[in-house]
Protein backbone atom coordinates (compact mmCIF):
# COMPACT_ATOMS: atom_id res chain seq x y z
CA UNK A 1 0.00 0.00 0.00
CA UNK A 2 1.33 3.53 -1.11
CA UNK A 3 2.42 6.00 1.82
CA UNK A 4 0.06 8.65 2.75
CA UNK A 5 0.26 11.91 4.28
CA UNK A 6 0.10 12.05 7.98
CA UNK A 7 -2.41 15.37 7.69
CA UNK A 8 -4.28 13.13 5.52
CA UNK A 9 -4.38 9.70 7.37
CA UNK A 10 -5.24 11.76 10.65
CA UNK A 11 -8.12 14.54 9.10
CA UNK A 12 -10.85 14.65 11.59
CA UNK A 13 -13.68 12.92 10.98
CA UNK A 14 -16.09 14.44 13.53
CA UNK A 15 -16.55 17.59 15.27
CA UNK A 16 -14.96 16.35 18.26
CA UNK A 17 -11.78 15.78 16.33
CA UNK A 18 -11.59 19.33 15.22
CA UNK A 19 -9.04 20.65 17.69
CA UNK A 20 -8.57 24.41 18.87
CA UNK A 21 -12.17 25.18 17.26
CA UNK A 22 -14.58 24.77 19.46
CA UNK A 23 -16.81 27.59 18.86
CA UNK A 24 -17.07 26.69 15.71
CA UNK A 25 -17.59 23.00 16.14
CA UNK A 26 -20.19 23.70 18.65
CA UNK A 27 -22.46 26.08 17.18
CA UNK A 28 -22.70 23.81 14.01
CA UNK A 29 -23.39 20.93 16.21
CA UNK A 30 -26.30 22.27 17.70
CA UNK A 31 -27.51 23.70 14.44
CA UNK A 32 -28.04 20.09 13.23
CA UNK A 33 -29.62 19.07 15.72
CA UNK A 34 -32.38 21.62 16.28
CA UNK A 35 -32.78 21.14 12.53
CA UNK A 36 -31.84 25.29 12.30
CA UNK A 37 -29.41 25.70 8.79
CA UNK A 38 -28.06 27.89 6.95
CA UNK A 39 -27.89 27.92 2.92
CA UNK A 40 -24.97 29.07 3.29
CA UNK A 41 -21.48 28.74 5.15
CA UNK A 42 -18.40 30.58 4.94
CA UNK A 43 -15.02 28.91 6.85
CA UNK A 44 -12.41 31.77 7.05
CA UNK A 45 -8.89 31.29 8.95
CA UNK A 46 -5.56 30.65 8.35
CA UNK A 47 -4.04 27.61 6.23
CA UNK A 48 -4.17 24.31 8.14
CA UNK A 49 -6.62 25.11 10.79
CA UNK A 50 -9.31 22.86 10.21
CA UNK A 51 -11.73 24.80 7.01
CA UNK A 52 -12.18 22.19 4.54
CA UNK A 53 -12.01 19.21 7.05
CA UNK A 54 -14.95 20.89 8.98
CA UNK A 55 -16.86 21.70 5.83
CA UNK A 56 -16.44 17.90 5.06
CA UNK A 57 -17.63 16.88 8.45
CA UNK A 58 -20.73 19.51 8.23
CA UNK A 59 -21.46 18.09 4.67
CA UNK A 60 -21.67 14.15 5.97
CA UNK A 61 -23.38 15.05 9.49
CA UNK A 62 -26.62 17.19 7.61
CA UNK A 63 -26.63 13.70 5.71
CA UNK A 64 -25.77 11.41 7.89
CA UNK A 65 -28.37 8.85 8.66
CA UNK A 66 -27.41 8.00 11.74
CA UNK A 67 -26.44 11.00 13.27
CA UNK A 68 -25.04 10.78 16.74
CA UNK A 69 -25.54 13.92 18.89
CA UNK A 70 -24.38 16.12 15.98
CA UNK A 71 -21.51 14.45 14.61
CA UNK A 72 -21.66 11.89 11.69
CA UNK A 73 -21.72 8.02 12.14
CA UNK A 74 -19.28 7.29 9.56
CA UNK A 75 -20.60 4.18 9.28
CA UNK A 76 -24.22 4.65 7.15
CA UNK A 77 -24.20 4.42 3.61
CA UNK A 78 -24.38 8.20 2.95
CA UNK A 79 -20.76 8.73 5.04
CA UNK A 80 -19.26 6.53 3.55
CA UNK A 81 -20.03 7.40 0.00
CA UNK A 82 -19.03 10.96 1.23
CA UNK A 83 -16.06 9.29 3.12
CA UNK A 84 -15.04 7.33 -0.26
CA UNK A 85 -15.49 10.62 -2.74
CA UNK A 86 -18.12 8.77 -4.30
CA UNK A 87 -21.39 10.87 -3.37
CA UNK A 88 -22.38 13.12 -6.20
CA UNK A 89 -24.70 15.12 -4.17
CA UNK A 90 -21.64 16.22 -2.41
CA UNK A 91 -18.76 18.25 -4.93
CA UNK A 92 -15.78 19.46 -3.89
CA UNK A 93 -15.02 22.42 -6.40
CA UNK A 94 -11.30 24.58 -6.01
CA UNK A 95 -11.84 28.37 -6.75
CA UNK A 96 -8.47 28.84 -7.62
CA UNK A 97 -8.65 26.69 -10.88
CA UNK A 98 -12.43 27.28 -11.50
CA UNK A 99 -12.48 30.72 -11.30
CA UNK A 100 -14.45 31.65 -14.71
CA UNK A 101 -17.71 32.87 -15.29
CA UNK A 102 -18.63 29.41 -17.44
CA UNK A 103 -17.80 27.44 -14.05
CA UNK A 104 -19.96 29.14 -12.04
CA UNK A 105 -22.76 29.04 -14.31
CA UNK A 106 -22.94 25.34 -14.80
CA UNK A 107 -22.68 25.07 -10.94
CA UNK A 108 -25.84 27.50 -11.01
CA UNK A 109 -27.93 25.12 -13.37
CA UNK A 110 -26.88 22.22 -11.79
CA UNK A 111 -28.09 23.02 -8.49
CA UNK A 112 -31.66 23.29 -9.93
CA UNK A 113 -31.73 19.18 -9.53
CA UNK A 114 -32.76 17.32 -6.59
CA UNK A 115 -29.97 15.41 -4.89
CA UNK A 116 -30.03 11.75 -5.86
CA UNK A 117 -29.32 9.59 -2.32
CA UNK A 118 -28.92 12.12 -0.08
CA UNK A 119 -30.93 14.83 1.80
CA UNK A 120 -28.92 17.75 0.88
CA UNK A 121 -26.73 18.63 -1.86
CA UNK A 122 -24.36 20.23 -0.44
CA UNK A 123 -21.13 22.59 -2.53
CA UNK A 124 -17.68 23.25 -0.68
CA UNK A 125 -16.08 25.57 -2.70
CA UNK A 126 -12.23 26.16 -1.64
CA UNK A 127 -9.87 29.20 -1.66
CA UNK A 128 -13.30 30.65 -3.23
CA UNK A 129 -12.01 34.35 -2.73
CA UNK A 130 -9.63 33.55 -6.14
CA UNK A 131 -13.37 33.74 -7.89
CA UNK A 132 -13.35 36.85 -10.42
CA UNK A 133 -15.72 39.41 -10.15
CA UNK A 134 -17.91 38.18 -12.80
CA UNK A 135 -18.17 34.52 -11.35
CA UNK A 136 -19.08 35.99 -7.61
CA UNK A 137 -21.99 38.02 -9.49
CA UNK A 138 -23.06 34.60 -11.23
CA UNK A 139 -22.46 32.91 -7.86
CA UNK A 140 -24.91 36.27 -6.22
CA UNK A 141 -28.47 35.12 -7.35
CA UNK A 142 -27.99 31.54 -6.71
CA UNK A 143 -27.17 32.34 -2.67
CA UNK A 144 -29.57 34.57 -2.71
CA UNK A 145 -32.77 32.21 -3.34
CA UNK A 146 -30.90 28.97 -3.27
CA UNK A 147 -33.47 25.72 -3.61
CA UNK A 148 -34.34 24.01 -0.31
CA UNK A 149 -32.12 20.88 -0.92
CA UNK A 150 -29.21 22.96 -1.61
CA UNK A 151 -26.08 24.22 1.11
CA UNK A 152 -22.97 26.17 0.11
CA UNK A 153 -20.10 25.83 2.02
CA UNK A 154 -17.59 28.90 0.93
CA UNK A 155 -13.80 28.03 2.34
CA UNK A 156 -11.13 30.60 2.44
CA UNK A 157 -7.87 32.04 4.09
CA UNK A 158 -8.60 35.91 2.85
CA UNK A 159 -12.17 36.58 3.59
CA UNK A 160 -11.53 40.32 2.86
CA UNK A 161 -11.64 39.66 -0.69
CA UNK A 162 -15.10 38.49 -1.09
CA UNK A 163 -17.50 41.21 -2.12
CA UNK A 164 -20.05 42.26 0.78
CA UNK A 165 -22.74 41.15 -0.91
CA UNK A 166 -21.19 37.02 -0.54
CA UNK A 167 -20.23 37.96 2.86
CA UNK A 168 -24.33 39.15 3.84
CA UNK A 169 -25.77 36.60 2.33
CA UNK A 170 -23.57 33.79 4.40
CA UNK A 171 -23.27 32.39 8.12
CA UNK A 172 -19.62 33.35 8.90
CA UNK A 173 -17.13 31.18 11.30
CA UNK A 174 -13.49 32.38 12.43
CA UNK A 175 -11.37 29.82 12.70
CA UNK A 176 -8.42 30.78 15.13
CA UNK A 177 -4.88 29.51 15.41
CA UNK A 178 -4.51 26.32 17.58
CA UNK A 179 -2.69 26.51 20.46
CA UNK A 180 0.92 25.20 20.95
CA UNK A 181 0.14 23.36 23.94
CA UNK A 182 -2.96 21.35 21.80
CA UNK A 183 -0.41 21.23 18.33
CA UNK A 184 1.99 19.17 21.19
CA UNK A 185 -0.81 17.21 22.25
CA UNK A 186 -1.69 16.05 18.99
CA UNK A 187 1.24 15.38 17.63
CA UNK A 188 1.82 13.13 20.91
CA UNK A 189 -1.01 11.17 19.75
CA UNK A 190 0.07 10.64 16.21
CA UNK A 191 3.89 9.43 17.13
CA UNK A 192 2.23 6.81 20.14
CA UNK A 193 -0.21 5.83 17.45
CA UNK A 194 2.87 5.15 14.89
CA UNK A 195 4.90 3.61 17.74
CA UNK A 196 7.41 6.73 17.08
CA UNK A 197 9.72 8.08 19.69
CA UNK A 198 9.84 11.39 20.18
CA UNK A 199 11.43 14.08 22.51
CA UNK A 200 9.18 16.34 24.39
CA UNK A 201 11.23 19.21 23.11
CA UNK A 202 11.63 18.62 19.58
CA UNK A 203 7.71 18.48 19.15
CA UNK A 204 7.45 21.76 21.30
CA UNK A 205 9.62 22.95 18.25
CA UNK A 206 7.55 21.79 16.17
CA UNK A 207 4.50 23.42 17.16
CA UNK A 208 6.54 26.66 17.66
CA UNK A 209 7.39 26.74 13.46
CA UNK A 210 3.91 25.81 12.38
CA UNK A 211 2.26 29.18 13.40
CA UNK A 212 -0.77 27.82 14.95
CA UNK A 213 -1.32 25.23 11.99
CA UNK A 214 -2.10 21.56 12.35
CA UNK A 215 -1.51 20.51 9.11
CA UNK A 216 2.24 22.28 8.80
CA UNK A 217 3.24 20.80 12.30
CA UNK A 218 1.56 17.32 10.56
CA UNK A 219 3.89 17.76 7.76
CA UNK A 220 7.35 18.76 9.61
CA UNK A 221 6.81 15.52 11.57
CA UNK A 222 5.96 13.26 8.65
CA UNK A 223 9.41 14.83 7.45
CA UNK A 224 11.10 14.15 10.67
CA UNK A 225 10.07 10.65 10.71
CA UNK A 226 10.83 10.03 7.56
CA UNK A 227 14.62 11.55 8.02
CA UNK A 228 14.59 9.60 11.18
CA UNK A 229 12.81 6.26 11.88
CA UNK A 230 14.06 5.04 15.11
CA UNK A 231 12.64 8.18 16.48
CA UNK A 232 11.71 12.78 16.54
CA UNK A 233 14.25 14.27 18.49
CA UNK A 234 15.64 17.76 18.79
CA UNK A 235 18.44 17.63 16.62
CA UNK A 236 16.62 16.09 13.55
CA UNK A 237 13.95 18.96 13.30
CA UNK A 238 16.57 21.72 13.76
CA UNK A 239 18.22 20.12 11.08
CA UNK A 240 15.27 19.80 9.05
CA UNK A 241 13.43 23.27 9.34
CA UNK A 242 17.27 25.61 9.21
CA UNK A 243 16.68 26.54 12.90
CA UNK A 244 19.16 26.89 15.58
CA UNK A 245 19.65 25.44 18.39
CA UNK A 246 18.60 26.87 21.55
CA UNK A 247 21.02 26.31 23.45
CA UNK A 248 23.01 27.86 21.28
CA UNK A 249 20.62 30.84 21.17
CA UNK A 250 20.92 30.97 24.92
CA UNK A 251 24.99 31.35 24.59
CA UNK A 252 23.95 34.00 22.41
CA UNK A 253 22.15 35.65 24.45
CA UNK A 254 24.33 35.94 27.36
CA UNK A 255 27.01 36.74 25.36
CA UNK A 256 25.28 39.90 24.36
CA UNK A 257 23.92 40.46 27.83
CA UNK A 258 27.41 40.16 29.14
CA UNK A 259 28.49 42.71 25.90
CA UNK A 260 31.09 40.12 24.92
CA UNK A 261 31.90 41.64 20.98
CA UNK A 262 34.60 38.77 20.23
CA UNK A 263 32.50 35.84 21.34
CA UNK A 264 29.34 37.13 19.75
CA UNK A 265 31.22 37.61 16.79
CA UNK A 266 32.47 34.03 16.72
CA UNK A 267 29.27 32.52 18.01
CA UNK A 268 27.56 34.06 15.37
CA UNK A 269 30.27 33.29 12.21
CA UNK A 270 29.69 29.90 13.24
CA UNK A 271 25.96 29.67 13.43
CA UNK A 272 25.63 31.64 9.82
CA UNK A 273 28.40 29.13 8.10
CA UNK A 274 26.77 26.10 9.26
CA UNK A 275 24.26 27.20 6.78
CA UNK A 276 21.68 28.19 9.24
CA UNK A 277 19.15 30.93 8.24
CA UNK A 278 19.85 34.69 9.37
CA UNK A 279 16.32 35.40 9.82
CA UNK A 280 15.53 32.02 11.82
CA UNK A 281 18.40 33.12 13.84
CA UNK A 282 17.67 36.46 14.85
CA UNK A 283 13.40 35.09 14.97
CA UNK A 284 14.81 32.81 18.29
CA UNK A 285 17.06 35.83 19.90
CA UNK A 286 14.32 37.95 19.31
CA UNK A 287 11.87 35.43 20.91
CA UNK A 288 14.77 34.68 23.72
CA UNK A 289 14.78 38.02 25.11
CA UNK A 290 10.88 37.91 24.96
CA UNK A 291 10.77 35.38 27.20
CA UNK A 292 13.04 36.65 29.57
CA UNK A 293 11.36 39.85 29.57
CA UNK A 294 8.07 38.12 30.15
CA UNK A 295 9.85 36.02 33.49
CA UNK A 296 11.52 39.21 34.63
CA UNK A 297 8.42 41.44 34.68
CA UNK A 298 6.03 38.53 36.14
CA UNK A 299 8.28 36.27 37.56
CA UNK A 300 6.59 33.16 36.05
CA UNK A 301 6.58 31.07 33.13
CA UNK A 302 3.52 31.26 31.82
CA UNK A 303 3.54 32.80 28.84
CA UNK A 304 6.79 31.89 27.75
CA UNK A 305 7.44 30.78 24.09
CA UNK A 306 9.18 27.74 22.48
CA UNK A 307 10.81 26.31 25.47
CA UNK A 308 9.94 23.93 28.03
CA UNK A 309 10.68 24.74 32.00
CA UNK A 310 13.87 23.48 32.33
CA UNK A 311 14.71 26.14 29.83
CA UNK A 312 12.93 28.86 31.42
CA UNK A 313 15.52 28.00 34.65
CA UNK A 314 18.13 28.99 32.16
CA UNK A 315 16.69 32.56 31.43
CA UNK A 316 15.67 33.02 34.77
CA UNK A 317 19.42 33.06 36.11
CA UNK A 318 19.96 35.37 32.82
CA UNK A 319 17.52 37.94 33.76
CA UNK A 320 19.05 38.52 36.89
CA UNK A 321 21.83 39.67 34.97
CA UNK A 322 19.62 42.33 32.72
CA UNK A 323 17.43 44.86 33.77
CA UNK A 324 14.28 45.43 31.90
CA UNK A 325 15.18 48.57 30.23
CA UNK A 326 17.83 47.03 29.09
CA UNK A 327 16.04 43.67 27.86
CA UNK A 328 13.40 46.29 25.61
CA UNK A 329 16.21 48.15 24.52
CA UNK A 330 18.23 44.91 22.63
CA UNK A 331 14.58 43.44 21.57
CA UNK A 332 13.76 46.78 19.50
CA UNK A 333 17.30 47.10 18.12
CA UNK A 334 17.47 43.52 17.55
CA UNK A 335 13.97 43.72 15.31
CA UNK A 336 15.29 46.69 13.83
CA UNK A 337 18.18 44.69 12.61
CA UNK A 338 16.23 41.90 11.61
CA UNK A 339 13.45 44.49 9.57
CA UNK A 340 16.84 45.70 7.61
CA UNK A 341 18.61 42.52 6.89
CA UNK A 342 15.32 41.49 5.08
CA UNK A 343 15.99 44.45 2.70
CA UNK A 344 19.64 44.40 2.82
CA UNK A 345 21.76 43.14 -0.04
CA UNK A 346 24.51 41.66 2.27
CA UNK A 347 22.50 41.02 5.52
CA UNK A 348 25.50 38.91 7.06
CA UNK A 349 27.87 42.29 7.29
CA UNK A 350 24.33 43.90 7.72
CA UNK A 351 23.35 42.12 11.13
CA UNK A 352 27.40 41.80 12.73
CA UNK A 353 27.42 46.02 12.26
CA UNK A 354 24.51 46.27 14.03
CA UNK A 355 25.25 43.74 16.67
CA UNK A 356 28.79 45.56 17.29
CA UNK A 357 26.97 48.91 17.01
CA UNK A 358 24.36 47.75 19.78
CA UNK A 359 27.38 45.77 22.19
CA UNK A 360 29.99 48.52 21.69
CA UNK A 361 28.13 51.72 22.12
CA UNK A 362 25.37 51.15 24.02
CA UNK A 363 24.63 52.29 27.37
CA UNK A 364 21.31 52.18 28.98
CA UNK A 365 20.12 55.16 31.31
CA UNK A 366 17.50 55.04 34.16
CA UNK A 367 14.97 57.88 32.88
CA UNK A 368 13.57 58.40 35.85
CA UNK A 369 16.67 58.67 37.83
CA UNK A 370 17.87 61.04 35.02
CA UNK A 371 15.22 62.90 35.61
CA UNK A 372 14.58 62.93 39.19
CA UNK A 373 18.84 64.12 39.53
CA UNK A 374 18.13 67.24 36.87
CA UNK A 375 15.05 68.31 38.68
CA UNK A 376 17.62 68.60 42.08
CA UNK A 377 20.38 70.09 40.33
CA UNK A 378 18.12 72.42 38.73
CA UNK A 379 16.36 73.47 42.64
CA UNK A 380 20.31 73.94 44.12
CA UNK A 381 20.51 76.12 41.42
CA UNK A 382 17.87 78.03 41.67
CA UNK A 383 18.50 78.04 45.72
CA UNK A 384 15.42 76.04 46.22
CA UNK A 385 16.86 72.63 46.95
CA UNK A 386 15.57 71.49 50.28
CA UNK A 387 16.70 68.03 52.08
CA UNK A 388 14.07 65.29 51.98
CA UNK A 389 13.28 65.51 55.31
CA UNK A 390 12.72 69.15 55.64
CA UNK A 391 11.11 69.29 52.06
CA UNK A 392 8.63 66.45 54.01
CA UNK A 393 8.31 68.99 57.49
CA UNK A 394 7.65 71.80 54.61
CA UNK A 395 5.21 70.60 52.55
CA UNK A 396 3.24 69.39 55.97
CA UNK A 397 3.06 73.16 57.75
CA UNK A 398 1.99 74.11 53.93
CA UNK A 399 -0.81 72.05 54.40
CA UNK A 400 -2.08 73.27 57.61
CA UNK A 401 -1.86 76.78 56.47
CA UNK A 402 -2.89 76.22 53.39
CA UNK A 403 -6.01 79.00 54.47
CA UNK A 404 -3.54 81.61 54.93
CA UNK A 405 -1.28 80.69 52.28
CA UNK A 406 -1.44 83.77 49.88
CA UNK A 407 -2.59 86.41 52.73
CA UNK A 408 -0.07 89.52 53.05
CA UNK A 409 1.87 89.53 55.83
CA UNK A 410 2.61 93.55 57.32
CA UNK A 411 5.78 94.26 57.10
CA UNK A 412 7.42 97.49 58.70
CA UNK A 413 9.86 99.27 56.50
CA UNK A 414 12.29 102.22 57.66
CA UNK A 415 10.12 105.22 55.94
CA UNK A 416 13.25 106.08 53.52
CA UNK A 417 12.89 102.58 51.89
CA UNK A 418 9.21 103.38 50.94
CA UNK A 419 9.24 106.79 50.33
CA UNK A 420 12.42 105.83 47.12
CA UNK A 421 10.10 102.93 46.39
CA UNK A 422 7.35 105.44 45.47
CA UNK A 423 9.92 107.99 43.70
CA UNK A 424 10.63 104.63 41.48
CA UNK A 425 7.51 103.74 40.60
CA UNK A 426 6.12 107.46 40.18
CA UNK A 427 9.08 107.67 37.80
CA UNK A 428 8.23 107.57 33.98
CA UNK A 429 10.50 104.90 31.86
CA UNK A 430 12.42 106.36 29.69
CA UNK A 431 11.97 105.96 26.26
CA UNK A 432 15.00 105.50 23.38
CA UNK A 433 16.51 108.27 22.37
CA UNK A 434 16.82 108.09 18.69
CA UNK A 435 19.32 110.44 15.99
CA UNK A 436 17.13 112.69 14.30
CA UNK A 437 17.63 111.60 10.55
CA UNK A 438 16.89 113.42 7.61
CA UNK A 439 14.61 111.28 5.11
CA UNK A 440 17.32 111.27 2.34
CA UNK A 441 19.68 109.73 5.28
CA UNK A 442 16.94 106.91 6.49
CA UNK A 443 16.58 106.29 2.72
CA UNK A 444 20.37 105.76 2.08
CA UNK A 445 20.41 103.51 5.10
CA UNK A 446 17.57 101.17 4.13
CA UNK A 447 19.05 101.33 0.50
CA UNK A 448 22.03 100.30 0.83
CA UNK A 449 21.61 98.02 3.88
CA UNK A 450 18.25 96.39 2.32
CA UNK A 451 20.02 92.40 2.78
CA UNK A 452 21.27 92.80 5.94
CA UNK A 453 17.49 93.79 7.37
CA UNK A 454 16.00 91.33 5.73
CA UNK A 455 18.58 88.82 7.30
CA UNK A 456 17.30 90.65 10.47
CA UNK A 457 13.75 89.67 9.98
CA UNK A 458 14.63 86.43 8.88
CA UNK A 459 15.66 85.29 12.44
CA UNK A 460 12.57 86.63 14.06
CA UNK A 461 10.31 85.80 11.25
CA UNK A 462 10.88 83.83 8.37
CA UNK A 463 7.45 84.32 6.75
CA UNK A 464 7.56 88.12 7.17
CA UNK A 465 11.02 88.28 5.62
CA UNK A 466 9.39 86.10 2.27
CA UNK A 467 6.73 88.84 2.16
CA UNK A 468 8.95 91.81 2.63
CA UNK A 469 11.20 90.97 0.55
CA UNK A 470 9.00 90.77 -2.80
CA UNK A 471 8.43 94.48 -2.30
CA UNK A 472 11.00 98.22 -2.86
CA UNK A 473 11.66 100.84 -1.33
CA UNK A 474 9.65 103.96 -3.23
CA UNK A 475 10.19 107.05 -0.65
CA UNK A 476 10.34 108.15 2.26
CA UNK A 477 8.62 111.32 3.55
CA UNK A 478 8.21 113.16 6.75
CA UNK A 479 10.24 110.04 8.27
CA UNK A 480 7.36 107.66 6.97
CA UNK A 481 8.75 104.63 5.14
CA UNK A 482 6.82 103.79 1.91
CA UNK A 483 7.37 100.44 0.08
CA UNK A 484 5.80 99.12 -3.02
CA UNK A 485 5.01 96.08 -4.15
CA UNK A 486 4.00 94.73 -7.69
CA UNK A 487 0.25 94.33 -8.56
CA UNK A 488 0.52 90.66 -9.19
CA UNK A 489 1.65 90.21 -5.85
CA UNK A 490 -2.09 90.77 -4.18
CA UNK A 491 -1.33 88.34 -1.05
CA UNK A 492 1.67 89.64 -0.20
CA UNK A 493 0.68 93.54 0.74
CA UNK A 494 -2.05 92.16 2.04
CA UNK A 495 -0.16 90.27 4.57
CA UNK A 496 2.09 92.95 5.18
CA UNK A 497 -0.54 95.70 5.92
CA UNK A 498 -1.87 93.22 9.28
CA UNK A 499 -0.93 94.97 12.26
CA UNK A 500 1.38 92.52 14.10
CA UNK A 501 3.56 92.03 10.54
CA UNK A 502 3.70 96.01 10.33
CA UNK A 503 4.39 96.36 13.54
CA UNK A 504 7.25 94.01 13.67
CA UNK A 505 9.04 95.55 10.37
CA UNK A 506 8.49 99.10 11.98
CA UNK A 507 10.45 97.81 15.17
CA UNK A 508 13.39 95.79 12.66
CA UNK A 509 13.27 99.03 10.13
CA UNK A 510 13.72 101.51 13.04
CA UNK A 511 16.41 99.60 15.83
CA UNK A 512 18.12 99.31 12.36
CA UNK A 513 18.12 103.30 10.89
CA UNK A 514 18.10 104.54 14.81
CA UNK A 515 15.02 106.52 13.89
CA UNK A 516 11.39 106.22 14.82
CA UNK A 517 10.11 105.61 11.24
CA UNK A 518 6.57 104.82 10.18
CA UNK A 519 6.05 101.85 7.32
CA UNK A 520 3.45 102.16 4.64
CA UNK A 521 3.08 99.01 2.02
CA UNK A 522 1.45 100.01 -1.06
CA UNK A 523 0.85 99.05 -4.50
CA UNK A 524 2.89 99.95 -7.10
CA UNK A 525 1.60 102.22 -10.18
CA UNK A 526 2.77 103.25 -13.67
CA UNK A 527 4.13 106.66 -13.57
CA UNK A 528 2.52 109.52 -16.12
CA UNK A 529 4.46 111.22 -18.62
CA UNK A 530 4.37 114.71 -17.63
CA UNK A 531 4.10 116.80 -20.78
CA UNK A 532 5.42 120.68 -20.60
CA UNK A 533 2.05 122.61 -21.39
CA UNK A 534 2.14 125.15 -24.49
CA UNK A 535 1.15 128.40 -23.33
CA UNK A 536 1.93 130.59 -26.43
CA UNK A 537 0.41 131.53 -30.12
CA UNK A 538 4.07 130.61 -31.07
CA UNK A 539 4.08 126.95 -29.47
CA UNK A 540 1.02 126.29 -30.97
CA UNK A 541 2.45 127.58 -34.63
CA UNK A 542 5.70 125.21 -34.43
CA UNK A 543 3.20 122.26 -33.76
CA UNK A 544 1.36 123.23 -36.56
CA UNK A 545 3.76 123.82 -38.73
CA UNK A 546 5.85 120.41 -38.38
CA UNK A 547 2.30 118.83 -38.61
CA UNK A 548 1.74 120.15 -42.27
CA UNK A 549 4.34 121.99 -43.92
CA UNK A 550 4.67 125.08 -44.89
CA UNK A 551 1.26 126.20 -45.59
CA UNK A 552 0.57 126.94 -42.37
CA UNK A 553 0.97 130.94 -42.14
CA UNK A 554 1.60 132.69 -38.97
CA UNK A 555 0.03 136.41 -39.15
CA UNK A 556 -0.05 138.39 -36.36
CA UNK A 557 -2.26 141.75 -35.80
CA UNK A 558 -1.15 145.23 -34.74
Amino acid sequence: MSHQAIYRKFRPKTFDDVLGQEHVTRTLKNQILSNNLAHAYLFSGIRGTGKTSTAKIFSRAVNCLNNQDGNPCNECESCISILEENNMDVIEMDAASNNGVEDIRELRDKVKFLPVKSKYKVYIIDEVHMLSKGAFNALLKTLEEPPKHLLFILATTEPHKIPATILSRCQRFDLKRISSEIIVESLKKICQELNIKYEEKALKLIAANSEGAMRDAQSILDRCISFNEDGVNYETVVNLLGTVNYQVITEAANLIIDKNIEKTMTLVDDILNSGKELTYFLDELIICFRNILIIKTTNSFDNIMRISEDEAEELKKLSSKISVDEVVKIIEDLSTAQAECKRALNPRVLLETKLIKMLHNISYVDLEALIKRIDELEQRLQGNYQPPAIQIKQDEEKKISSENKYKPKPVNRPKEITEKKEELIQKPVEKKEFENKSDEEIYNAIQENWQTILKEIRRDNVALQAIIRESQLAEVTNKKVVFEFDPKFTFHISAANLPKNKDKFREVLSSFVNEDCQVEFVTKREKLVKTKPKITIENVYEDLKNEFGEIVEFKQED
